[in-house]
């Protein structure tokens, strides 16, 4: 018999999961919609514990999205669909530019260049040129989270570059999360279910969801039983060497800065 892979489960599905798991009164639920009393908690815990997981770092890889895009000419502001301008490319889902992955395509190349680029309040004090039209050489990003190119674009330019995406909302029965459906399935029950415990004064409900997202570390600091959020972590984080599971006198705290003064997540320059 062939392997399946692990399918998301719907919101509806996650709070049926949560609400059997708690041993909730009742039958179970058979919608999230127009819900009331015990069921309408169990409802808001699923969805809480979805959103926070999703906030709990800005780079998460799941929230990681790659935009291609055009300049046009003549125009300083905008990213289009295609070199027609005709199309704004501006993603709806925006959350944050990273600043590290600007790229554009140089007159008679074929290959992506990387520009620099600048958060408004760190330039704003500059004098720039309005006048001169030319390949842009650095992205400059507004309060609103829209562009300005210095120089003018002379051309409509192909240009690429990541940025985190908002957090996705589960409204809809038939709604799944966008995290990796290998961790989701259980991680956001078990988050919940330590709201549940927390909410009914139910201690062992609220250590049982404790156990399974945060594992289990022995007096010694030794890992007895890596949580969900720790496995969760070390798949959708830019981990090195597996960081979010090393233990013992391999956990590196702190280090030198780089050139930049920038440090990664665990010590290590850039």
């Amino acid at each position: 018999m062939a392997l399946s892979t692990v399918q998301p489960r719907t919101f509806l599905q996650l709070v049926q999961d949560l609400w059997r798991e708690v041993g909730a009164a009742g039958i179970a639920p058979t919608t999230t919609v127009s819900q009331s009393g015990e069921l309408l908690r169990l409802v808001n815990y699923v969805h809480d514990a979805e959103l926070e997981i999703q906030n709990l770092w800005s780079d998460w890889k799941f929230l990681r999205k790659t935009l291609s895009f055009y300049t046009y000419t003549n125009n300083q502001t905008g990213i289009f669909t295609d070199n027609t301008g005709s199309t704004s490319a501006f993603p709806a889902d925006l959350a944050e530019w990273d600043y590290k992955t600007w790229f554009l395509i140089p007159p008679g190349q074929t290959l992506l260049q990387p520009i620099q680029c600048y958060e408004w309040f760190e330039v704003r004090d500059q004098v720039f040129d309005t006048v001169s039209r030319a390949q842009p050489w650095r992205a400059i990003v507004m309060p609103d989270n829209t562009i300005r190119w210095d120089l003018i674009p002379d051309q409509p330019y192909q240009g690429q570059v990541e940025y985190r995406s908002v957090p996705y909302d589960l409204k809809a029965d038939a709604d799944v999360s966008n995290i990796p459906a290998r961790f989701a399935n259980r991680i956001i029950v078990e988050w919940a279910r330590m709201k549940y415990g927390l909410f009914e004064n139910a201690a062992e409900q609220y250590n049982n969801g404790k156990t399974a997202v945060y594992g289990v570390v022995s007096d010694d600091g030794i890992v007895k039983m890596p949580g969900l959020l720790a496995q969760l972590e070390n798949d959708q984080l830019p981990n090195k060497k597996n960081a979010r599971l090393s233990q013992g006198a391999e956990i590196v705290v702190g280090g030198a800065s780089g050139s930049d003064g920038s440090y990664d997540y665990y010590g290590g320059a850039y």
